[in-house]
C-alpha cells in the first residue's frame, strides 16, 4: 500500500519548522542484510520525496523506502468498538465500550520480544458500578485495585500483566 507525500507528512505534529541544512537520521538497509545509520539533509529527504521515492508498508507492517525494506515497523493505535462484555482482547488495540454493568476480559497472546498493551476503556452506569473481570496474573499499582464506580468512565491500561488506571466523572 503506497503512500502519497500528504499521507506521510500527516503522520507528524510540527513543532517546529525544519531547515534544508539540518540532518536527519535515518536506518538504511544494506544489502548484505545489516542495517547502518545514516544521516541525510532535510533538503535530500524532500527531494527523494519529491522525486517520487516511493513509501509503502509491507505485508509485515514494515516501512519500505524505494521499495527497500527498513527495520522500522509502521505502527498505529486500533481503536475497537466492543459490545461483548465476555471475549479475549488483542494487544495493542484501545477497546471501548459504552455502559456496562460488567466486563469478562482475558488476553490473546501477543508477540514475542515486542511490547504488548492490553487497553481497555468503558463506562459504569449511572445507578451502578461495573463489576470487572481480569486474569488473575494482573496486579495493579500500589495494590490499588480498581472498583468502578457508578457514572464513571474508565480506562485502564495492562503491561506485563502490571495495570493502571484512570476515572473521570461522567
Amino acid at each position: 500500500m503506497a503512500l502519497t507525500q500528504a499521507e506521510v507528512l500527516d503522520l507528524f505534529s510540527q513543532v517546529s519548522a525544519i531547515k534544508n541544512s539540518d540532518q536527519l537520521l535515518l536506518i538504511t538497509a544494506n544489502q548484505n542484510g545489516t542495517v547502518s545509520a545514516t544521516k541525510i539533509t532535510a533538503e535530500l529527504l524532500r527531494a527523494y520525496l519529491n522525486a517520487g521515492f516511493s513509501i509503502t508498508i509491507d505485508s509485515d507492517g514494515y516501512l519500505c523506502i524505494g521499495g527497500v525494506r527498513t527495520e522500522t515497523m509502521a505502527t498505529s493505535m486500533q481503536m475497537v468498538q466492543q459490545t461483548d462484555t465476555t471475549l479475549s482482547i488483542k494487544p495493542n488495540v484501545l477497546n471501548v465500550w459504552g455502559v456496562v454493568s460488567s466486563l469478562a476480559i482475558d488476553f490473546v497472546a501477543g508477540a514475542t520480544g515486542q511490547v504488548n498493551e492490553y487497553m481497555i476503556q468503558f463506562t459504569c452506569p449511572v445507578a451502578s458500578g461495573t463489576t470487572l473481570a481480569l486474569p488473575p496474573s494482573v496486579k495493579w499499582a500500589d495494590d490499588d485495585v480498581l472498583e468502578p464506580e457508578a457514572g464513571m468512565t474508565y480506562q485502564v491500561s495492562i503491561v506485563n500483566n502490571l495495570a493502571v488506571y484512570s476515572g473521570w466523572e461522567n
